[in-house]
């Protein structure tokens, strides 16, 4: 946990590997919106699992069948992806919390930082990289569909989508509390003058 956020930090103080964190995660995104074009192409316009906001267990178990060999190697170059991108979102929201909270509220900084609070930025990353195992195992191994597994991925879905929103959530409000700490700062600024 330490390295992890160790990490976090190091991303948080560098403005060169912070950009290149963004850069990756941009890149990865864009390849994951071309792959998921291509795939809804050869499975009667359904997405990726991964894309899916509302996935429910008889969804998948329901467009499992569509599933060429064409889709399913698409399937595999989304998921090799999809580990990239999350592991950068991670180090680019996650060091974007740390940056924010150092500067706009450096005492719970300080707080945040010595409970090595900041890891719990990657928790989306890490429901992720495990709706990515659970969404091959589905594809590659459960012969015939295998609803257990069904249900493990759209689990981890949720749990994915649930601390992104509490995590860019709560990067939006540091970032509003620094905005008005820098504001209210300009302004009794002024009135000393």
């Amino acid at each position: 946990m330490s390295r992890l956020q160790d990490l976090l930090l190091r991303f948080s103080r560098s403005p060169l590997a912070f950009i290149a964190a963004v850069l990756v995660f941009c890149l990865s995104f864009h390849g994951l919106f071309r792959i998921t074009s291509a795939f809804a192409a050869v499975t009667g316009g359904f997405q990726p699992f991964d894309m899916q906001n509302v996935l429910e267990v008889d969804g998948v178990l329901a467009q499992l069948p569509l599933y060429t060999e064409d889709s399913r190697r698409l399937y595999a170059g989304f998921a090799a992806t999809d580990f990239v991108f999350p592991a950068a979102g991670g180090l680019v929201f996650g060091g974007a919390a740390a940056f924010l909270m150092r500067h706009g509220l450096p005492s719970a900084y300080v707080w945040f930082e010595a409970r090595r609070g900041f890891v719990l930025f990657l928790l989306p990353t890490l429901f992720d990289f495990l709706e990515n195992v659970a969404a091959l195992a589905v594809i590659f191994l459960a012969q015939p569909p295998s609803r257990a597994l069904a249900t493990i991925l759209v689990g981890f879905h949720q749990l994915k989508l649930g601390t992104l929103i509490l995590g860019h959530s709560t990067t939006m409000l540091l970032a509003l509390v620094l905005v008005l700490r820098k504001a209210m700062g300009l302004v009794a600024a002024s009135q000393a003058r």
